[in-house]
């Protein structure tokens, strides 16, 4: 079952991958790709990861979650910042600090995956559960690799990254094995850990520095087709 659910996570995010490769064409349009993407995740986040984190342990540990994920973000921002100096406004830099920060949050976010795979490897749910990781994974793998395509990195990379990002799902799962019991709690917030990352990276990294360069409106516009997109890929599962 771990085997399964990294094969599943690292073949959904390597897919989302070939996809950021596939338009990376559009490089010139990168107002485009990121209001798309800012449109996807905040999406995911709206209409299933913040959804399910409240199911699972109700709203005060999502709070928790969602601000300590915050502050994990401020902390690696500021130190990413610092340590490349006065000359990090470089478009590459940018878009290797982004990725390497959504792979930060991606990683955190499987974790918790594992163990929910732990303790329900018995249930029927089981084959529902990692068809939903391998399509979940996809959208993700497209948030995930569209910064580090425009960053220049090769194939081998986007393959490599897929299966660093999935090991979490697999570590997860024998934690959850070992423990023996439910990890409720911990679970809510990890998902809310990664909300608040996400949403920060999303703001700071992805949407506030294409609204700073190109038109507000042409943005939202992106923003609002990359939401509908993600409405009608999660009403397909």
């Amino acid at each position: 079952m771990w085997l399964l659910g990294f094969l599943c996570t690292s073949s959904g995010i390597f897919i989302g991958g070939m996809i950021a490769w596939h338009f990376k064409g559009l490089q010139q349009r990168v107002d485009i790709i990121y209001g798309l993407c800012a449109g996807i995740i905040l999406g995911l986040i709206s209409f299933e990861i913040f959804p399910e984190a409240i199911e699972l342990g109700g709203w005060l540990s999502t709070i928790i979650g969602f601000t300590i994920g915050m502050i994990i973000f401020e902390v690696l921002h500021n130190s990413l910042h610092n340590n490349q100096g006065k000359n990090s406004t470089s478009k590459k830099k940018l878009y290797i600090r982004t990725g390497l920060t959504l792979m930060f949050s991606f990683s955190v976010h499987n974790l918790p995956i594992g163990l929910i795979l732990a303790t329900n490897q018995e249930s029927d749910f089981t084959m529902t559960l990692l068809q939903t990781l391998l399509f979940h994974s996809i959208p993700e793998g497209i948030i995930l690799f569209t910064p580090l395509i425009l960053a220049g990195i090769n194939i081998f990379i986007v393959l490599l990254i897929s299966i660093i990002v999935s090991i979490p799902v697999s570590l997860g799962f024998f934690i959850g094995g070992y423990l023996g019991f439910d990890l409720q709690l911990i679970n809510t917030i990890l998902i809310s850990v990664t909300i608040g990352i996400i949403f920060m990276v999303t703001i700071s990294e992805i949407l506030y520095p294409v609204l700073i360069k190109s038109s507000t409106f042409k943005v939202l516009f992106w923003v609002l087709i990359g939401l509908g997109i993600i409405v009608f890929y999660l009403k397909l599962l």
